[in-house]
């Protein structure tokens, strides 16, 4: 089932008002139209001074539209990696656009001219103007639309894709030839069109700069220019075969729009993980050392949301050679699911094994772009574990998979968890539970805590750990087997919601901060205890009978 998504209609004020601008476009052109002596255009493109005029109109164009690409493209990747030199740099080659033609000539001519800047250095070298004018002043003019075209497409590529690419080992170099060039490939294209129609149509700068000798330097421009005085029927004709050429150009420029398309959202069936053969294609040579951290081992890292779990990753992974998965996979747009992985694995044959052992089989075909939440996360752990990684740094790599799939990836994991370090932030119980050895406790960016798990899991740190593990911490005393909850006390209690509950009258006045819902049966009711944050599961019947807000009796059932 192809499914067919329209963006909104724009309100009627923009529509009139684009529909004025096309018109304000449109009449013009056609008014040339009427003018052109359609039946004497024939002879026209038959004279030898227009094969003049369109030899060195479409030469030049053809030149300076490569130049202005080559030069243009190195220049908004260079402007790509600046900051405030780049903000300046950007004005100076925007400046081109809002300079009037004649006074772009005469900066050239400043220059590069018989008396400018750089006539010494241009006579000693022995070099004279005459057609390389004309390319000159068309490339300074040209030059900007690639740029343009080029560093908005940097700018509207997502910068994790560099980064990913970087963390699972790629070079700087393979990263641009391989991920960033494809991936701006259209928008060099459209501004190498778009300079090559500026160069068709460029007057002012080139009359000015190199002048106007018939054979030489005479571009369609500038003849159409001489031409109307002579003959305006021929001025219109010449100007009519003037448009077609930059229609079929900007037509060429949209020619990365017209292919692509948007593919038909398709069910892809996912076969079992072969945990035994994708655990022997990702083996590494040794586990790596990455301080503090246990050695071929795995340590889940834990913290609340801000507590700087990621920062903590990124700053390992920039101190040492581990392979870093955050929760964006972020793999190169442009690739199929097996092109990304073969930039890691240089063996075509080795990423068919990978992705088959994986259960990938039905999207290694497909573009990354096209791929589920899931289906991407699932593609970029293939890819981290590509590089045979000895220090494995994981951020959450299964919070977008469904629970079947995550089910065999922590199988996978389980596996080879001694075959390298690895270093694993997670929110689910059952990865710090299942896999991890160790677990080290976040907060403001450091590690607060960092123990065994067993040992974290009989004494939870702090409330967020406790409420990972189900568990609830009060802090007080006991008297006569009861716990008294009390901020000062000196026993910390770790406790079950369940033995926590909810009475019509008691010895302890609580205030329901939370009510959620875990199960069909089971709720979670958040409370706020003397001033201490508990749990108390209810069932569902009873949560129905409460609010937010309220004040109720609680007790606390210890065995």
């Amino acid at each position: 089932m192809h499914v067919r998504t329209t963006p909104p209609r724009a309100p009627w004020p923009f529509a009139v008002a684009g529909a004025l601008a096309v018109l304000y476009v449109a009449v013009p052109v056609l008014a040339l139209a009427t003018r052109v002596p359609w039946t004497g255009l024939g002879t026209v493109l038959s004279q030898e001074t227009t094969h003049d005029l369109l030899r060195i109109t479409l030469t030049s164009a053809a030149i300076s539209a490569l130049l202005a690409t080559f030069f243009g493209t190195g220049l908004a990747i260079w402007l790509h990696g600046q900051n405030r030199i780049g903000q300046a740099v950007r004005l100076l080659v925007y400046l081109p656009l809002a300079m009037p033609p004649v006074v772009g000539g005469l900066a050239l001519s400043a220059a590069l001219g018989r008396r400018g800047l750089l006539a010494p250095l241009l006579d000693a070298l022995q070099l004279n103007f005459a057609f390389a004018g004309v390319v000159v002043a068309q490339t300074f003019v040209a030059l900007p639309f690639v740029v343009v075209a080029v560093d908005s497409a940097l700018r509207q590529t997502d910068h994790e894709v560099a980064l990913s690419a970087r963390r699972v080992g790629m070079t700087r170099g393979a990263i641009w030839r391989k991920v960033m060039l494809p991936t701006i490939a259209p928008a060099i294209f459209t501004g190498g069109a778009l300079a090559f129609a500026r160069s068709l149509g460029e007057f002012g700068t080139t009359i000015t700069f190199a002048g106007s000798m018939p054979g030489l330097t005479r571009t369609m421009s500038s003849g159409i220019y001489l031409e109307r005085e002579v003959s305006a029927d021929n001025a219109y004709a010449l100007s009519a075969i003037l448009i077609g050429l930059a229609v079929v150009c900007l037509a060429c420029a949209g020619i990365p729009s017209l292919l692509h398309r948007e593919p038909s959202p398709q069910a892809h069936a996912q076969s079992d993980i072969d945990v035994a053969k994708l655990r022997q294609l990702s083996l590494p040579p040794a586990a790596g050392q990455l301080a503090p951290f246990k050695e071929a081992a795995t340590t889940a890292v834990v913290g609340i949301n801000g507590a700087g779990k990621t920062t903590l990753l990124r700053r390992l992974s920039d101190e040492s050679h581990a392979v870093m998965l955050t929760q964006k996979p972020a793999l190169p747009p442009h690739s199929t699911v097996a092109e990304a992985i073969t930039m890691v694995t240089h063996d075509k044959a080795a990423t068919a094994e990978l992705i088959a052992a994986a259960g990938l089989s039905e999207i290694a075909e497909i573009k990354a772009r096209d791929l589920s939440g899931g289906q991407a996360a699932q593609a970029g752990l293939v890819r981290a574990l590509a590089a045979r990684p000895s220090i494995l740094l994981l951020d959450e790599p299964l919070a977008a998979v469904d629970a079947a799939a995550a089910a065999q990836w922590r199988k996978l994991l389980a596996a080879a968890s001694h075959d390298r370090t690895t270093v694993m932030v997670t929110h689910n119980v059952l990865d710090l539970l299942s896999l991890a050895d160790e677990v080290a406790v976040v907060e403001r960016g450091k590690i607060l805590l960092h123990a065994p798990t067993n040992e974290i899991v009989e004494n939870p740190p702090n409330h967020f750990v406790a409420r990972l593990l189900g568990r609830v911490v009060i802090q007080g005393r006991l008297e006569q087997g009861a716990v008294i909850p009390d901020t000062t006390g000196p026993t910390r209690f770790v406790l079950s919601p369940e033995e926590i509950t909810l009475t019509e009258s008691g010895r302890w006045q609580a205030k329901i901060k939370d009510i959620r819902a875990h199960s069909l049966d089971r709720v979670i009711a958040a409370l706020d205890l003397s001033g201490q944050h508990v749990e108390a599961a209810i069932g569902i019947d009873q949560a129905k009978t409460l609010s937010v807000g309220e004040t109720v009796y609680c007790e606390i059932c210890t065995k």
